[in-house]
């Protein structure tokens, strides 16, 4: 069989996504299954036999967290600190840190080295408070910084020899 690639970007890190309505339910009968592109974020559907289809359970988001150390600055009304994210992908990250309460709006500044410049993500939301971490969903980032964070994860993908076929 084939490998996927997202129709988009080309990328073959793409990750079964969940099943959304009635039709995907159906479709997937037929061995048609919705996927998510790692990278630039397409959503797409296509036939792979050798799929199963996976809930997803224990793992409901869409993107794959990859472990990561990359220094970030967290900047919100209260306080600005530098932390250390312990994983990321294109649309969150996990924070080595607490104090943030669920919902809250935070801005990141990631510095994934230091001669790279600041990944900037305009507004971030405390999605999961743990009381070693938090757990952070990216919600709006420029275009310009958006593609420097997939040219990070990209980076993680094949640095850590990830199978381009994420949770078939």
């Amino acid at each position: 069989m084939r490998e996927l690639h997202c129709p988009i970007c080309g990328a073959s890190f793409v990750r079964v996504s969940y099943q959304e309505g009635m039709l995907e339910r159906l479709l997937g009968r037929v061995n048609i299954f919705p996927f998510r592109c790692q990278l630039c974020t397409n959503r797409f559907r296509a036939y792979y036999a050798g799929a199963r289809y996976n809930t997803q359970a224990f793992d409901r988001r869409q993107y794959a967290r990859l472990p990561a150390s990359i220094e970030v600055q967290v900047l919100d009304s209260h306080q600005s600190m530098t932390n250390r994210i312990t994983d990321i992908s294109m649309d969150g990250c996990t924070l080595q840190t607490t104090g943030f309460s669920k919902g809250a709006f935070v801005e990141l500044l990631l510095k994934p080295t230091v001669e790279d410049d600041a990944i900037y993500i305009e507004t971030a939301m405390v999605c999961s408070v743990h009381p070693t971490s938090t757990g952070i969903r990216f919600l709006e980032v420029p275009p310009d910084h958006y593609r420097r964070l997939g040219q990070v994860v990209l980076g993680l993908l094949v640095g850590q020899g990830l199978d381009p076929m994420l949770n078939l």
